[in-house]
């Protein structure tokens, strides 16, 4: 780029030239000579550093969580100098200078990182304790060799939030908590822990503790499924993934409601079957079944309402494009029966189920005592198959998993993390 002297304005021709080196690098240091074209200024060199946005790792966290940014390295050497720095700020928040014998952290200018902040003495790591939505933010680290004269930079995108997803379900339901990876890789850490503490998840495949016999952790996602969910099992459960490009943790808060809810209502009248989503996601699937047939759904393509094999919900349904909760109109005794919603997000998926009786309004109380003692005797009947058929399919699916074929992937006494890692090393 060349200039000539115009005002007493100078301008300069750069000229780049780069070292060639054999060490692996996230950051092309770059050294622009400034040749002035004619008369001063002097000859300058200076170092412009170029990231490209693939090398910048996504970190998303949630508030009182800690968390390790690593350098990549295995061991410090003798003449390195690390320095991580926070938002482009001048002053370091942590420095590493094993020849002047420098490990440090500081609090930073205005005192948001005091008393969180560390350094792993072996490989230069930072890690951030007890996080809140003030340490959002760009992380930098500046590995430095003298010797070799290489710059090696690392760039974490840093976000934390207080977001929790609540997700409420009835007792006997399925719900599956998703991790929001579509194949985990070799290299790919996932660990779920349960309840306020954090405690690492009930071990898998672990047959004296019958609590947790009803979980299943996918392989390929490392989704989390609990099936025929238990009132213990309310409470909170968190998924912390480590991979490559990113840093992922997410929570989830599980409230257990009754079993099936049961609606009785006369002829004419309009009901609402309530799910306990407040507003429905872009990604969200929603399905509304009567029996085994689908009569509403909905979905990014649409929103579609059905009547029905026979016809006998035509004109009657609507859905509440805010929760997906479906409303029934007019209903009529024909409309007796089990109605079953599966919800399926990025982030989870349920089912949840509901037995509404609709009765003639020109029964007398006694008819209608007579007719709620009999739903009830079906309910519990429906109720005892539903049981003893889940408990067979879980003696079946048990009896299949101590297998030698599955004791070789899942491992007996394996938490979350190592079956997973195990059984993608298979």
């Amino acid at each position: 780029m060349g200039h000539s002297k115009t005002d007493c304005s100078w301008t300069v021709r750069l000229e780049i030239s780069r070292s060639a080196t054999s060490e692996p690098q996230t950051l092309e240091s770059i050294n622009y000579r400034s040749a002035a074209q004619e008369g001063p200024p002097p000859e300058m060199t200076f170092t412009v550093k170029v990231v490209p946005v693939d090398d910048v790792k996504s970190v998303s966290v949630l508030v009182g969580d800690s968390v390790t940014l690593q350098t990549g390295l295995t061991d410090i050497q003798r003449d390195a100098v690390i320095q991580w720095r926070f938002d482009h700020q001048k002053s370091p928040v942590a420095e590493i200078n094993r020849t002047a014998g420098i490990f440090n952290t500081y609090d930073g200018a205005d005192g948001r990182f005091r008393d969180r902040l560390q350094l792993d003495h072996q490989t230069g790591s930072l890690i951030i304790k007890n996080m809140r939505i003030t340490h959002s933010g760009l992380y930098e680290a500046d590995i430095i060799r003298t010797s070799s004269k290489h710059t090696i930079h690392k760039t974490f995108n840093v976000t934390v939030s207080d977001d929790v997803q609540s997700v409420s379900v009835l007792q006997g339901d399925s719900v599956t908590l998703h991790t929001g990876l579509t194949k985990i890789q070799t290299d790919d850490q996932i660990v779920w822990k349960f309840g306020d503490q954090g405690k690492l998840f009930p071990r898998l495949n672990d047959p004296v503790n019958k609590k947790w016999t009803n979980t299943d952790l996918n392989l390929q996602t490392g989704d989390l499924t609990i099936r025929n969910i238990r009132r213990y099992q309310h409470g909170d459960y968190k998924v912390e993934i480590n991979t490559r490009t990113m840093i992922l943790h997410r929570k989830y808060r599980i409230t257990i409601i009754d079993a099936v809810k049961s609606v009785f209502l006369e002829e004419g009248e309009t009901v609402t079957l309530q799910i306990n989503v407040i507003d429905i996601q872009k990604d969200d699937l929603i399905l509304w079944m009567f029996g085994d047939i689908v009569i509403a759904e909905i979905s990014k393509a649409a929103k579609q309402l059905y009547n029905g094999p026979d016809g006998r919900f035509r004109d009657r349904l609507k859905l509440d494009h805010q929760t997906g909760s479906l409303i029934i109109t007019n209903t009529r005794t024909g409309h007796t029966g089990l109605y079953e919603v599966k919800i399926s997000s990025s982030r989870y998926s349920i089912n949840g189920r509901f037995f509404v009786i609709v009765t003639d309004s020109g029964l007398t109380q006694v008819d209608v005592a007579e007719i709620v003692f009999l739903c009830v005797i079906v309910l519990m009947v429906v109720g005892f198959y539903i049981y003893f058929h889940r408990e067979i399919s879980e003696l079946k699916r048990q009896r299949a998993k101590y297998t030698p074929h599955s004791r070789s992937v899942g491992g007996g006494n394996a938490p979350f993390m190592l079956v997973c890692q195990t059984a993608i090393k298979h």
